[in-house]
């Protein structure tokens, strides 16, 4: 369960370098596979960091499972409708010209049943011939992290230490943060969470059912992979 104390370490370490990374793969998609978009749902909006460079663009609507993130992304765009809800059982009533979802959060949703049924419902609140475009971390990554060392990172709070465990398919992060405090001393906080990994292949022929797949992006490495895909 996210705390408070967590949500404001994460608002304060915002790579929003990265996230400018990412907003931008997701509007060169939209240009080139639907120019005509006018309004965009994020499923797993987390903080606001992506959603808000395309809120400059287009009319934009965000969910999260996490009120915490929900409260803060509602401040962060005010023009923005968010939602507290699961990607995969969501309803709006609503529909999107484009509907994405980045930062790997599919593979936070647990188990595949729960992919499929994303899916469903990202094709559900598509307009006609609308686009749902996603990444998720593929089976290099899983490999490469078996071989990563443990380290720690410094941070505008202070310093992160992640542990990360393979277990088949199944990633998990066991995180600490050392806040820095006013006296110079730390406080610990502690969070442990898990993703899935699931075959290529094995997501193409779920997306097939509902999509047509229109370009597959791999990126850091092959590690990631971004799908672009347009309503059948």
């Amino acid at each position: 369960m996210i705390t408070s104390e967590q949500v404001k370490i994460w608002e304060k370490n915002i790579d929003r370098k990265a996230a400018k990374v990412r907003a931008d793969r997701v509007i060169k998609a939209i240009k080139k596979y639907n120019p005509s978009t006018k309004n965009v749902l994020e499923l797993g909006v987390g903080l606001g960091a992506v959603l808000i460079y395309l809120s400059k663009k287009y009319k934009v609507s965000g969910l999260d499972l996490h009120k915490e993130y929900v409260q803060i992304a509602k401040k962060r765009i005010p023009s923005a409708e968010i939602y507290a809800q699961s990607m995969h059982n969501f309803k709006i009533n609503n529909n999107f010209d484009v509907i994405f979802s980045v930062h790997e959060c599919i593979n936070e949703v647990k188990p595949y049943n729960h992919w499929e049924s994303t899916f469903e419902n990202a094709f559900k609140h598509l307009n006609n011939k609308g686009l749902f475009i996603f990444d998720m971390r593929t089976e290099k990554h899983l490999e490469d992290m078996k071989k990563q060392l443990v380290k720690l990172e410094k941070t505008p709070t202070g310093y992160i230490y992640d542990n990360t465990i393979v277990k088949g398919n199944q990633l998990i992060w066991d995180t600490t943060y050392f806040k820095k405090l006013s006296n110079g001393n730390y406080k610990i906080e502690k969070d442990s969470y898990s993703e899935e990994i699931y075959p290529i292949s094995k997501v193409k022929q779920t997306l097939s059912k509902h999509f047509t797949i229109l370009e597959t992006i791999f990126v850091n490495n092959k590690t990631r992979v971004m799908f672009i895909c347009r309503k059948n």
